[in-house]
This record gives C-alpha cells, sequence and structure tokens, in this order.
C-alpha cells in the first residue's frame, strides 16, 4: 500500500472526477475530498492553479505530489496501489490504449451532449447533433469489444474499463439509452458488482470530505 495520504478535488457533477474516486473506492484505499466550486471559479484561484496548472478538475494531491488529468491519475493509482493495472505486459498495454481512447473517442461526444442536455453549455443544433453522434459512435464501438470479452482489457477489469464506465455512468444523464447497447449494460452490470463500487452521486458530495 502506497504511504502518504490522497487527496481529491473536483466536483460530483465531473464525470472526470468520478473516475478518479472510483478508481480509489475500488482499491479500498481512503481519500480526503475537496469540493470545487466552479461557479464561483475556485478552479480558477491561484492556491489551485499552484495544484493543477491547466484550472481543471480533478486534481489529486498525494504526499508531495500533485496529479491531474483522470488518465494520468488513473495509471499513477495502478502503479502506485498495485490494482486493475493488468496482469500481464499486453493488459498493461491494452488497458492504456482503452484509456486513450476514452479521451479521444467516447468522453468528448458523451460528454459534451451531457453537458448540452443539463444546460451546462449552450449551442446550436448542428453542434449538438455532431457531439451526439459522435457519442453514439463511441458507445457502438465500446458495445462491440465488449462482445467479445468482459472486461476491455480481457478477464479481469483494469484502469480502461474504470475510465470507460465513468463516462457511462453519466451518459444517460445526456439521453443516451444505454440499455440499448446490451453487452455495455450487462459490463456495467460486472462493475457495478466490484467490492468497493459507489455511484456518482454516491460516492461524491457537493461538500468537503475531511
Amino acid at each position: 500500500m502506497a504511504s502518504g495520504t490522497f487527496t481529491l478535488y473536483g466536483i460530483a457533477l465531473s464525470g472526470p472526477t468520478y473516475k478518479a474516486a472510483l478508481m480509489l473506492s475500488l482499491c479500498g484505499q481512503k481519500f480526503s475530498y475537496r469540493h470545487m466550486n466552479l461557479r464561483e471559479g475556485a478552479h480558477k484561484k491561484p492556491e489551485f492553479l499552484a495544484i493543477n496548472r491547466y484550472g481543471q478538475v480533478p486534481a489529486l494531491v498525494h504526499g508531495e505530489l500533485n496529479l491531474c488529468q483522470s488518465g494520468a491519475i488513473l495509471q499513477y493509482l495502478a502503479e502506485t496501489l498495485g490494482k486493475f493495472g493488468g496482469s500481464s505486459v499486453l493488459e498493461r498495454q491494452r488497458a492504456r490504449e482503452w484509456l486513450f481512447w476514452d479521451a479521444d473517442r467516447l468522453s468528448p461526444g458523451v460528454f459534451r451532449t451531457r453537458a448540452y442536455k443539463r444546460g451546462f453549455v449552450k449551442a446550436e443544433p448542428p453542434v449538438i447533433d455532431t457531439f451526439r453522434q459522435l457519442g453514439e459512435a463511441g458507445l457502438t464501438v465500446l458495445d462491440e469489444s465488449l462482445a467479445r470479452s468482459p472486461f476491455l482489457a480481457g478477464q479481469t477489469p483494469t484502469i480502461g474499463d474504470v475510465a470507460c464506465y465513468g463516462v457511462v455512468a453519466l451518459a444517460e444523464e445526456g439521453g443516451f439509452d444505454i440499455n440499448s447497447y446490451k453487452s455495455i449494460a450487462a459490463w456495467a452490470g460486472r462493475i457495478q458488482a466490484l467490492p468497493g463500487f459507489k455511484a456518482p452521486y454516491d460516492l461524491l458530495p457537493l461538500a468537503d470530505i475531511p
């Protein structure tokens, strides 16, 4: 087990924050949580920019180390905590591939569509349609892949699954019908059955956790 305390900075509405929190929870790792009020600009204040130079959530502080970007945080936690990193060279590589694919092909379409649907961001109808199509395309690739194996990198869950599940868990808020993707729905059930699993709003409150 890694030495030093973990402190996660984020907001419950953030899918990337949920990915990091879910990984910590699945690993059975206790952590402190700092709720960032984005509407009040907490993420742009100098004290947070000293932790995350991009002024985005999530950020993770572990001892003297500051980390940002959910994919990088997941990789660090897998290496540090020794869990969900893959049991072979091939599985570790496949897990990383899914991290990068998610950032490029799944998260943008689903999360942006969710943001439009919930009124977080405004856009013209053609833009909204474009991101919805991207989200649907990403979910289709995910569904087809999960028809071939129980988890994305093989027989056991990895950080690739944690990353992609963090998107799927919030997809219905964007109007995506996850039950229409049979393999995704079955895989989601397997993720939800893992020890330490918690749904987004059960895991992250709108307040600090000491």
